[in-house]
């Protein structure tokens, strides 16, 4: 015999959803009342949690008696409970949810809604009014610290640090750290931490890096570094770091405690309580020695960009069945046509089978703009 004031029966718990956080915030919220969730099956780590709080029975056929059973979607075990009140929650809306049957049982003596509309879908379905009872909700001041944000653009191999972040975010899980850490690399896979966040590589992270500006960390915790250009792109966003202690970070101007945090290479006695400590910082870029270097000219590469060009088909199009695709068909040999310069560069071979469709019969140099009208002036005119 199961007997408790206030008995909940959720037949199956999903590893996520919505009734099995209402079922946890209840319990967190009222645990000094005396309830017990009974159960068939389901996750292991949502009743773990449930456990902390309330008593939690897997069902085995006993007999139940309560002062309040309350059933969430399932009455399987409702002949079996001996009850005051025999209570049914509507979570969803049965009607427009579409694929949701609307079960009830003759015992049930009230029904609880969780919002105005599922009630009343409730009520056109079965004919059963239902009164509003809200889903409970409790905010702790742990829950209130924001995740630490870190993000990373590397390659994971070991003289890039992949053990060392490894025993990064093992720390951070000790020190019950919540934190995501995006990781733009080909290289996935390689950290066995499920905070870890496997993004493509792209030609520009940088607005990912300014996302986190007063949230994080950029982390680079390589064996060496010539000028690591991501720890730059940081130091330019005002983000702050953790590094290894690099000499050539500290030619980038990474100051403990002021724009990073050095990790040692060994990771051993790993401070990351620290880390919860976000320093703030002025963006800066070092300035380069490049004006010095370069020859001073003037750039023609606008007028590349703009540049066509007549050529001329090979039978490549032909041989291998290619359409193409500024043509929409397939040019025969010897056909005479324009393309851009970037079009050119990939039919001139800069493609995946490195193959040579046409050849340049002529460079057409477009007018770069538009000349000006010559005005002749009237005599005695002004």
């Amino acid at each position: 015999m199961i007997e408790s004031k206030n008995i909940f029966y959720v037949s199956n718990f999903n590893s996520i959803g919505g009734v099995e956080t209402y079922i946890h915030e209840l319990a967190r919220k009222y645990k000094e009342y005396d309830i017990t969730v009974i159960y068939n099956s389901g996750s292991l780590e949502q009743i773990k949690r449930l456990k902390k709080y309330v008593r939690v029975i897997k069902y085995k056929g006993e007999k139940i008696k309560c002062d309040k059973a309350f059933f969430n979607y399932e009455t399987d075990i409702i002949d079996n409970v001996e009850a005051k009140e025999y209570i049914q929650l509507i979570h969803a809306m049965f009607k427009t949810q579409g694929n949701l049957t609307a079960k009830t049982n003759d015992k049930i003596t009230k029904y609880l809604c969780v919002s105005e509309g599922a009630g009343r879908e409730w009520e056109e379905l079965t004919g059963y009014k239902a009164t509003l009872c809200r889903n409970p909700l409790q905010i702790t001041e742990e829950e209130k610290q924001p995740v630490l944000y870190l993000i990373s653009a590397t390659r994971l191999t070991a003289e890039k640090g992949r053990d060392r972040m490894i025993k990064l975010a093992e720390e951070l899980d000790k020190a019950n750290i919540n934190y995501l850490w995006l990781v733009f690399t080909n290289d996935t896979d390689k950290i066995p931490n499920p905070n870890v966040v496997y993004m493509k590589p792209k030609l520009n992270i940088r607005p990912y890096i300014a996302s986190i500006k007063g949230k994080g960390y950029g982390v680079q915790l390589s064996d060496s570094e010539g000028d690591c250009y991501f720890t730059r792109e940081c130091e330019g966003l005002g983000v702050p770091l953790i590094v290894t202690p690099i000499p050539s970070f500290e030619e980038q101007g990474l100051v403990e405690g002021k724009n990073c945090y050095y990790m040692p290479f060994d990771m051993v006695d790993v401070k990351v309580d620290r880390l919860l400590k976000i320093p703030t910082y002025e963006p800066y870029i070092t300035q380069d020695s490049w004006l010095n270097m370069l020859v001073k000219s003037k750039s023609t590469y606008k007028e590349e960009l703009n540049m066509e060009y007549l050529v001329e088909a090979l039978g490549t199009y032909e041989e291998y069945n290619v359409t193409d695709s500024g043509l929409g068909y397939i040019p025969k040999a010897g056909e005479t046509f324009k393309v851009s310069k970037d079009r050119l560069d990939v039919l001139l071979g800069e493609n995946e089978g490195n193959r040579v469709y046409v050849k340049v019969v002529e460079e057409i140099k477009p007018v770069s703009e538009t000349p000006k009208k010559k005005t002749t002036k009237k005599k005695g005119g002004k």
